[in-house]
């Protein structure tokens, strides 16, 4: 089933065609967040779907084409990257309602927050760069230079490095937080879609959507360790609570794949909707939340029986997901 703006290929298209802070401590947790936000696409909404039930909550409308989201560790903001609106909308997770909207570069395309949620990160495509927003005024503190056209973010647990995954040429961009400066540009394969970090920060894991592949790298030497074949268009990646399993998203087949990194072995593939796209982990709950493109609905996989155990229907092309950080 063919997608004219959604996973990895449709992300690319749409940000390039358009080419022809201050500290704040906040509290670790408020309140825990049992919320899933999942972005619809061609719906320019948010489908609130509550955990414990696996229903819908709430719809909350967006800008156009949001492809990014991120919860702030708090579980009281959601902030989401609108590719189209050239903007970030901060969604107030208690009211579920538009608290403000950041304007931001061309084609924002992903956030990741600080540990302590006192700043968001957010890849613009289009700028090849990555901005930073105080999340305390929200406005934006600095626009730093990263590799081209940054598809996707990774932060590690400590917050000391950033990871971006440049679809324009080929790489990963290593982020010192403190300086904001580019310490490494480490090569990996073509279509670098999405990159997912382990819960100690040890290994950076890049889904390669062209070449099938799995990318592993070792963050303390900043360097490609290996490599593992993937099914058909991994488009997303994520990693479970011990570092083992990671999932990969695999938009050609539909289905979702949990692969041993350190082995290389396959340990379960689950069949999803079609055109499976993003995915987030509860490593608390033991679910995993993958967005069906095509199918406008979530699949909810059980991790330790690697079956969809709940389908729950979105707005139409749902295409990422995200939950309150559990590091």
């Amino acid at each position: 089933m063919t997608k004219d703006a959604m996973t990895f290929k449709g992300r690319l298209i749409r940000t390039t065609l358009p080419l022809l802070l201050a500290s704040v401590a906040l509290p670790a947790v408020a309140a825990h967040n049992n919320n899933a936000y999942v972005l619809n696409d061609f719906g320019g909404s948010v489908t609130v779907v509550d955990t414990k039930t696996n229903t819908v909550a709430a719809t909350v409308p967006v800008g156009k084409n949001p492809i990014g989201v991120a919860v702030r560790p708090d579980g009281r903001y959601v902030y989401v990257a609108n590719g189209s609106s050239d903007s970030v909308s901060v969604i107030d997770a208690q009211t579920n309602t538009i608290s403000t909207t950041v304007p931001v570069g061309h084609a924002p395309a992903a956030v990741v927050f600080s540990p302590n949620g006192a700043l968001a990160y957010v890849a613009i495509a289009n700028d090849s760069a990555l901005t930073v927003i105080d999340t305390a005024t929200n406005a934006v503190v600095t626009t730093v230079p990263v590799g081209s056209i940054p598809l996707a973010l990774a932060i590690n647990p400590s917050g000391t490095r950033i990871y971006t995954a440049n679809a324009g040429d080929f790489s990963v961009s290593v982020v010192d937080t403190a300086t904001l400066d580019v310490i490494a540009t480490l090569p990996v394969d073509i279509s670098p879609a999405a990159i997912a970090i382990g819960p100690l920060g040890e290994r950076v894991y890049v889904a390669n959507y062209d070449t099938n592949l799995l990318t592993m790298i070792d963050t303390s030497s900043n360097t490609v360790v290996g490599t593992m074949a993937a099914p058909g268009g991994p488009d997303g990646v994520a990693v479970g609570a011990l570092g083992i399993p990671v999932y990969l998203t695999n938009d050609t087949d539909g289905t979702l794949t949990a692969v041993n990194p350190f082995t290389k072995r396959t340990i379960a593939s689950v069949p999803t909707g079609d055109n499976p796209s993003g995915l987030a982990v509860d490593r608390g709950a033991g679910r995993v939340y993958v967005t069906n493109f095509s199918s406008n609905t979530v699949s909810v996989v059980n991790t330790l029986t690697n079956k969809v155990v709940a389908t729950v229907g979105t707005g139409r092309g749902p295409i990422a997901v995200a939950l309150q950080p559990r590091w």
